[in-house]
């Protein structure tokens, strides 16, 4: 073989590959991966050699290497007629150990500069609108 034509070959394996991994983003087996790669680089491969089937083989790898990149990895899962489940991310952070469960704060009593008892901001008191006296200001 020529260096030219291993050159073109490992080219068009290495371009393969590139729809390939995003085909392995949607989740698709090993075996379909592989059968992927096999049907890009042959096409590829033949679409370059052959100047006569180049003329209906390149469009149709066009399209085929475009349509990983333009469908979502739901729809390319489709395609193999089974349904990838969506995982479920929990984001809640554990409580940490050693603290009990939350208590309500009690309002603070204070007095106001006319000598009457007000109630102050107290945190974590549900209903309450006034701002922290540090805001106040």
């Amino acid at each position: 073989m020529s260096a030219a034509l291993l050159a073109m070959l490992l080219l068009v394996m290495l371009a393969a590959l590139i729809p390939v991994r995003r085909l392995s983003v949607a989740g698709w087996s090993a075996g379909a991966l592989f059968t992927a790669w096999v049907v890009y680089a042959v096409g590829l491969f033949v679409g370059l050699r052959l100047p006569g089937l180049a003329r209906f083989v390149l469009p149709v790898m066009i399209i085929a290497f475009v349509l990983p990149f333009v469908a979502g990895p739901e729809r390319l899962a489709r395609l193999l007629g089974r349904r990838r489940a969506r995982p479920v991310i929990n984001v809640t952070p554990p409580p940490a150990p050693g603290l009990g469960e939350p208590q309500e704060a009690a309002p603070q009593t204070t007095t106001d500069p006319g000598g009457r008892p007000s109630q102050r901001w107290a945190p974590g008191r549900p209903g309450r609108t006034r701002r922290p006296p540090e805001e106040e200001r």
